[in-house]
C-alpha cells in the first residue's frame, strides 16, 4: 500500500488540490472579464489562455488517473508507465510558469525604468526553467517509464532552481521599486506598503513551491509526490496572476481620497506624463476614483 500512497495517492490528492485553485481561478477570472471590460485586448487574451491552459491540464491529469485506475484498475504495474496525457500536463504546467513570469519580468521592467539586466536576468532564468524542464519531458515521451525519470534529476532540478530564482528576484525587485516611491503620506503609503507586502507574499509562495518540488524529486525520484507539487504550483501561478490583476479594483475602492493613479507610467485619464518607474497619487476636485486606470496591469 505504501507504493500507492506516494504515486497514485499523491497524485490523487494533487488533483482534488488543484480543483479547488482551478475553481478559485475560473472564479478570479470571471470577476476580471467584469470588472476590467477596458483592458487591452492582449492582456483579455493573456487571462482568457492561462484559463484554457489551466483547465487543459486538468483534462490530461483527469485523463491519466482514469487510464491508470478504472481502464487498468487490475493492474498495479501500469503506474509505472507514462502516458502522452501524463507527458503533455507536466509541459503545460511548464508552459504555466514559464508565461507568468514572464508577464511579471514586464512589470519589473516598467518599474524599474526600463531597467534591461534585471529584467534580462528574470528572462534568462525563466528560459532556463523552460528550456531545462522541456527536454526532460521531450526525453520522457521517449523512455515512457516513470521509474526512469531520475536519470535527469539534475536537468529537472536545475530548471526548478531557475524558476524558484526568477520568482525570489521579481519579488524582491517589485518590492524594491514600490518601496523608492513612498512619500511620506499616510494614504499613499498604506497603499504601496500593501502591494508590497502582495509582491512578496505571492513570490515567496510560488518560490516555496517549486523549491518543495525540487527537493522531492532531488529525494524522491522514483514516486509521484514532486509530480503532486508540480500540478498544484501551476494553479498557485495563475491563480496570484489574476488575483494582482484583479487587486487593481481594491485599490480603486479604496481610494475614496485618491482622485487620480499612475503606476510605472501607466497613467489615468489626467496623468499623461508619469515616467516609467513612478507611483503617483493626486488629488483633484473634478476626479472620481473610477477614473483609475486600468487598461495595463501595473498593480503587484
Amino acid at each position: 500500500m505504501g507504493e500507492f500512497d506516494t504515486t497514485l495517492g499523491a497524485l490523487v490528492v494533487a488533483y482534488c488540490l488543484a480543483w479547488g485553485l482551478f475553481g478559485l481561478m475560473s472564479m478570479q477570472s470571471f470577476n476580471y472579464f467584469q470588472t476590467f471590460v477596458k483592458d487591452s485586448w492582449w492582456l483579455k487574451t493573456l487571462v482568457g489562455g492561462l484559463w484554457a491552459l489551466d483547465t487543459l491540464q486538468l483534462v490530461l491529469i483527469g485523463d491519466v488517473l482514469y487510464y491508470w485506475v478504472i481502464t487498468n484498475y487490475d493492474n498495479p504495474k501500469i503506474l509505472a508507465v507514462s502516458t502522452w496525457s501524463f507527458n503533455i500536463g507536466i509541459l503545460v504546467t511548464n508552459l504555466i510558469v514559464f508565461i507568468v513570469e514572464l508577464f511579471l519580468a514586464r512589470r519589473v521592467y516598467i518599474l524599474s525604468s526600463k531597467n534591461i539586466f534585471l529584467t534580462g536576468t528574470i528572462v534568462l532564468l525563466s528560459s532556463l526553467y523552460f528550456g531545462f524542464e522541456l527536454a526532460v519531458q521531450v526525453r520522457t515521451f521517449q523512455l515512457k517509464e516513470i521509474r526512469l525519470f531520475f536519470e535527469f534529476q539534475w536537468i529537472a532540478s536545475v530548471g526548478l532552481a531557475c524558476a524558484a530564482a526568477a520568482d525570489l528576484l521579481i519579488a524582491i525587485s517589485l518590492s524594491y521599486y514600490l518601496m523608492r516611491n513612498r512619500t511620506g503620506i499616510r494614504t499613499t503609503d498604506s497603499m504601496v506598503n500593501k502591494l508590497i507586502l502582495y509582491a512578496m507574499n505571492t513570490g515567496l509562495l510560488t518560490a516555496i513551491v517549486v523549491l518543495i518540488d525540487m527537493i522531492c524529486f532531488l529525494t524522491m525520484p522514483k514516486n509521484l509526490i514532486h509530480i503532486a507539487f508540480n500540478l498544484v504550483a501551476g494553479k498557485l501561478y495563475t491563480n496570484s496572476l489574476l488575483a494582482s490583476l484583479n487587486f487593481r479594483d481594491t485599490i480603486r475602492n479604496n481610494s475614496s481620497t485618491i482622485n487620480t493613479f499612475s503606476l510605472a507610467g501607466i497613467n489615468s485619464t489626467n496623468m499623461t506624463n508619469a515616467q516609467p518607474g513612478s507611483l503617483k497619487f493626486q488629488n483633484g476636485p473634478h476626479m472620481h476614483p473610477d477614473t483609475l486606470d486600468t487598461q495595463e496591469t501595473v498593480c503587484t
